[in-house]
């Protein structure tokens, strides 16, 4: 995992958001910045950034490590679950070497939607039945296909689930399910079973701003769906750079010098 950035603190993640030029300093400047498309099928072409953070401590730290302040309503094989991870985030951290984060232990994609909750960008290529988001986090893909096809399950469950599309107007809905059961929701460790399904809805609500409304449904882990909201800024000067997860025990010791316990 020798390219992977250390976990950063509370301090210098809000840094980070409010100076992006830390994500992108290195990134080329944009040949150009084109109009926002006219066509009836809107454009989300580009490179995309979560928007900074709220000013609430408590909001912030929810908005940071995972979607929603309040705790969804888990059943009680989630709350199992839950009582279980041993998160490196949060108000009961454990040290990464005591972790049993999926992410930190075995160099594991973190899953749908957790993937949006690691701060690097992803990139949004759009063609005319299919649309691609590359994330720069361990250099992780997501297809995603808007030809009316039905899911594809027979390769059985997957990381990042099997995700199909639709528009709605200039709303493009996402359908996700065929998930494994072995990544987080989040970053503190809220669970999920094979039986995830995500629907996110992304609608640009002017040129250089993109939302994302997630429910999340899982019978076996919450007693009924819940929601979030992802807020993202273009970032026409970026460009997305490798990182990939390459040695998870090197990562750990590479963490332990920068991070004391938290517990």
């Amino acid at each position: 995992m020798g390219n992977r950035l250390p976990l950063f603190s509370l301090g210098i993640i809000v840094a980070s958001f409010a100076c992006p030029p830390l994500f992108g300093q290195n990134r080329p400047p944009a040949i150009s910045e084109k109009a926002a498309p006219s066509s009836s099928t809107p454009d989300f072409s580009g490179v995309w950034m979560r928007s900074g953070p709220p000013a609430s401590n408590k909001v912030l730290q929810s908005w940071i490590f995972a979607f929603n302040v309040e705790e969804p309503p888990m059943t009680a094989w989630g709350e199992e679950q839950y009582k279980a991870a041993k998160s490196s985030f949060g108000s009961h951290a454990y040290s990464i070497a005591e972790t049993n984060d999926p992410v930190y232990h075995g160099c594991y994609p973190p899953g749908v939607p957790r993937v949006y909750l690691h701060p690097w960008p992803m990139q949004i290529v759009q063609a005319r039945d299919e649309i691609v988001m590359l994330f720069e986090y361990d250099s992780l893909r997501r297809q995603i296909s808007t030809d009316g096809r039905p899911h594809d399950t027979s390769l059985g469950p997957t990381w990042m689930g099997d995700s199909v599309g639709h528009w709605e107007g200039d709303t493009l809905v996402v359908d996700a399910i065929n998930f494994n059961s072995r990544t987080w929701i989040d970053r503190l460790g809220h669970p999920h079973s094979e039986a995830l399904h995500v629907v996110e809805r992304f609608r640009r609500t002017d040129h250089d701003h993109l939302v994302d409304d997630i429910t999340i449904e899982d019978p076996k882990a919450y007693t009924k769906p819940w929601t979030a909201h992802l807020e993202l800024q273009l970032r026409p000067a970026w460009r997305l750079e490798e990182q990939f997860c390459e040695d998870g025990e090197n990562f750990q010791k590479m963490e332990n010098k920068e991070t004391s316990p938290k517990k």
